[in-house]
């Protein structure tokens, strides 16, 4: 048996060396398309397969919070984290977790004693938090499991090593020596592993940890004012199930405490429950991983595309070089070979073919790859996600690289070890014999390459399309013309009085700068999202039933809508007038307006927050709704508030400006900078580049998809052309007859072309019957265009029609030039 597989092998590469044009054009076609699939592949590894690098992660468990009665515009906000006085309730009453810990998403904290401000961010976690994930550390030790009961206690910090190796050079000496943040001295304690960055798996891998017992000393503003308000849901949790505990059982074991939580405090945890998730599933995002899955679906469908139309472009190449080969295959069959025998001798040519390609594929992947890295948005660091070629991504290479073999090779093997002998023979292995039997299988996988190119056609065509309506979408305000600067004076301990002044000097001084048009202060800022809060109408505050409305807030100067250009609807902007002691105030956004008082009037209408239920707050004005987090986002509603009646630490600077914003942005920042020469001004970004960076995922699948389309264009037209080519060559005879007895050059080319224009024909309509149903699976994906968008789907069948006759004209008018009496001679 290993002896008759050598010398298949043997044979196998004799005949590929012997045909130096066919295994080019067939390595270099299975090369762009196995190529394109590991590339692919190697994203999706590396998003949704990596395993978090934690001790056992299929014993780990994250806990979501799901409010089931308050009223939620954001899609993204379905499952949250949950409160620190209900985490504590949950680590004390659990049964089915060996430990509970909790982390906070990532704050930035004023990093001093550095030639210029500048800002790390850190994360707040409980004492055990790396005991629970079975996180060892590189250099150093880790938090002390049970250290974190005192508040103020523990001013220690632990680096992830990205940040190590980047901001302090990997310096061994730095374990034990202190580092200010937030004007707060922190002994450093420890480095994390290489490739941790907490329970995220697309996180920033530059950040560090401090215990939860110093939140006093990192929560600023809002965040500070609700740290232990049951309502505010701003920790992760994550637990260690027990051995004999699966996700199901602990899951029904922490319901139970949940309902009993809501008994207890039902005004602040009425309607709240848990879903717990592995930790494997829920590291990508909770509330996002849908989105991502169908992403990476779409890209993998799409190259497995155009590897199936390379698969029948080959398969129709070895039709035709199984033609040339026929009396060798007669001739070895009347020798004694079975048939069994003969498929496997040509299963074994492709399989080396394919194991060629997916080499050379392997170099195409490993180029792609870093092309694709190198144009990643600027807040996608290197180590961000691990791109490696482990033995994942080379199984599967090796893996689709056989498959592919047996796709193509499988069909043309069974049909020609099972050719007439005798027919072959008598005609002398001239090929007419087993090129005429086989014109309907050639003409068969025409049809199915562009069936399927026309898919992968669609799905491009639906993405361009889509990318293109986000770029001119309407954000609701003027995004031209605007930049902003971040900034946190919670950090050096401002006061409400002494934030409120900086405020006024810091947009007098950005207004000074020629060019400058207006300035203003936000807490959120442009596209930053926003704190949300819940809120009850005027007499419902006290209803126990009624759990309010979830909104964004944001706290701004007068004259930020005229700075953001957000038109006023009704009422009026906020003034200086609107300060602490005077009427509480606020303008809401139109959404907001029909959301809380569908049908009436909002404007003068007033309304309590759930953190001061007996503050009421009068709408002064209702301006338009813009985006608040991302470009296609369900319009929110948010409120906002005069900055002197609701001080906001953390804020940003949002300058308008004459023309380009981007040369202002350094005269702005020196101009401010000398307020507080200890204040980091960070993110210094113009609208237009945090536009970019959140179209970026979208603009890059869009591009990718354009360029497999392409592709898969390309190799379908090449499949056309090869088969009438084929075919002219084959009917070479017939047509010198039909000449030779009048027939014009004309109605040969007529001939030509209608034969591959009705493979054409049927293999679109094919791919627009299949395509229709596949393009409605990615409809989520869309933004302002339909699945089933008519405009795509005719000029992606017109365009894949104008190249088939192309394709099939340059066969056509070859066959126009044949010579009746060499054609005649020659038979």
């Amino acid at each position: 048996m290993a002896g008759n597989f050598q010398q298949d092998l043997r044979g196998g590469l004799r005949m590929l060396k012997k045909s130096p044009g066919f295994t080019f054009v067939a390595v270099l076609s299975l090369a762009l398309g196995i190529g394109a699939n590991t590339a692919i592949f190697t994203i999706i590894n590396a998003v949704f397969l990596h395993p978090l690098p934690v001790e056992e992660p299929s014993r780990l468990a994250e806990m979501f919070t799901h409010d089931t009665l308050t009223i939620d515009a954001n899609v993204n906000f379905q499952l949250t984290g949950t409160s620190l006085p209900n985490y504590e309730d949950y680590r004390d009453q659990n049964t089915v977790f060996s430990g509970l810990a909790i982390v906070s998403f990532a704050l930035p904290l004023n990093w001093g004693g550095q030639a210029e401000p500048q800002q790390l961010n850190a994360s707040l976690v409980s004492g055990n938090f790396f005991d629970v994930l079975g996180v060892k550390p590189y250099r150093g030790r880790m938090f002390i499991a049970d250290g974190d009961k005192k508040p103020g206690a523990n001013p220690e910090a632990v680096l992830s090593y990205s940040l190590w190796a980047r901001r302090f050079g990997s310096d061994d000496k730095l374990i034990g020596q202190t580092i200010t943040l937030n004007s707060t001295p922190y002994t450093v304690v420890g480095i994390a592993p290489p490739n941790f960055k907490g329970i995220v798996s697309l996180g920033r891998p530059d950040l560090l940890w401090i215990p939860i017992t110093m939140r006093d000393y990192v929560l600023t503003g809002q965040f500070k004012a609700l740290e232990n308000n049951r309502r505010f849901r701003w920790l992760s949790i994550v637990g260690r199930l027990k051995p004999e505990v699966d996700v199901a059982q602990a899951q029904a074991a922490m319901k139970t405490i949940a309902a009993g939580l809501e008994k207890e405090y039902p005004r602040d945890n009425k309607g709240r429950t848990v879903e717990l998730f592995p930790l494997n599933q829920s590291a990508l995002g909770i509330n996002q991983r849908k989105q991502f899955s169908l992403a990476g679906g779409v890209l993998m469908s799409v190259v497995g595309l155009v590897l199936l139309i390379a698969c029948v472009n080959l398969a129709n190449l070895l039709l035709a070089q199984a033609a040339k080969r026929e009396k060798e295959l007669s001739i070895r069959a009347a020798m004694g070979a079975g048939r069994l025998r003969l498929v496997r001798q040509l299963l074994t040519e492709s399989t080396v073919l394919s194991l060629l390609g997916g080499l050379a594929g392997l170099v195409v992947a490993y180029w792609g790859r870093n092309v694709l890295w190198s144009f990643r948005p600027p807040f996608l660091l290197d180590g961000s996600i691990d791109l490696s070629f482990d033995s994942r991504v080379l199984g599967f290479t090796v893996v689709i690289s056989l498959l592919t073999g047996l796709v193509f090779g499988i069909i043309p093997a069974i049909k020609v070890s099972g050719t007439d002998i005798n027919e072959i023979l008598k005609t002398g292995g001239r090929g007419s014999a087993l090129g005429w039997t086989h014109n309907r299988l050639r003409g068969l996988l025409v049809i199915s390459e562009i069936a399927l190119a026309l898919v992968a056609l669609v799905g491009s065509g639906l993405f361009l399309r889509s990318m293109q309506n986000a770029q001119q979408y309407n954000p609701g305000f003027e995004s031209q013309n605007l930049f902003q600067l971040l900034f946190d004076l919670g950090a050096l301990r401002y006061d409400d009085d002494h934030g409120e002044q900086f405020f006024r000097d810091i947009i007098e001084r950005a207004k000074s700068v020629p060019g400058v048009v207006n300035a203003s202060v936000s807490s959120n800022g442009v596209f930053g999202g926003g704190f949300l809060g819940t809120v009850f109408r005027e007499g419902e505050q006290t209803d126990p039933n009624n759990r309010g409305t979830l909104v964004n807030l944001d706290d701004v100067t007068p004259g930020h809508f005229e700075t953001m250009r957000i038109p006023l609807l009704s009422g009026r902007d906020f003034t200086d007038f609107d300060r602490e002691n005077t009427t509480p105030v606020v303008v809401i956004n139109e959404a907001m307006a029909k959301m809380v008082w569908p049908g009436q009037e909002a404007l003068g209408k007033r309304f309590s927050i759930v953190t001061e239920p007996t503050k009421l707050l009068q709408v002064i004005g209702v301006v338009g709704t813009a985006v608040i987090g991302r470009i296609g986002e369900d319009p929110q509603p948010i409120a906002y508030f005069p900055i002197r009646q609701q001080y906001s630490p953390a804020a940003a600077l949002v300058v308008r400006t004459t023309g380009n914003p981007e040369p202002l942005l350094g005269a702005v920042r020196t101009q401010v900078q000398p307020i507080d020469k200890n204040l980091a001004f960070t993110n210094g970004q113009t609208v237009q580049q945090i536009l970019g960076q959140g179209l970026w995922a979208a603009r890059m699948g869009a591009a990718l998809l354009g360029l497999f389309g392409a592709l898969a264009l390309i190799l379908a037209s090449i499949g056309i052309y090869g088969v009438l080519a084929y075919t002219v060559a084959q009917r070479t005879s017939e047509i010198g007859l039909r000449m030779a007895l009048g027939a014009q050059p004309r109605q040969v080319l007529g001939l030509v072309l209608k034969q591959g224009m009705l493979l054409a024909l049927v293999g679109a309509t094919v791919g627009i019957v299949v395509a229709l149903p596949v393009a409605r699976m990615a409809a989520g994906l869309l933004y302002g265009v339909s699945a089933t968008d008519p405009l795509t789907y005719a000029g992606i069948t017109l365009l894949l029609l104008c190249v088939a006759v192309l394709a099939c004209y340059l066969p056509a008018r070859r066959a126009t030039r044949i010579d009746p009496l060499i054609a005649l001679r020659v038979d």
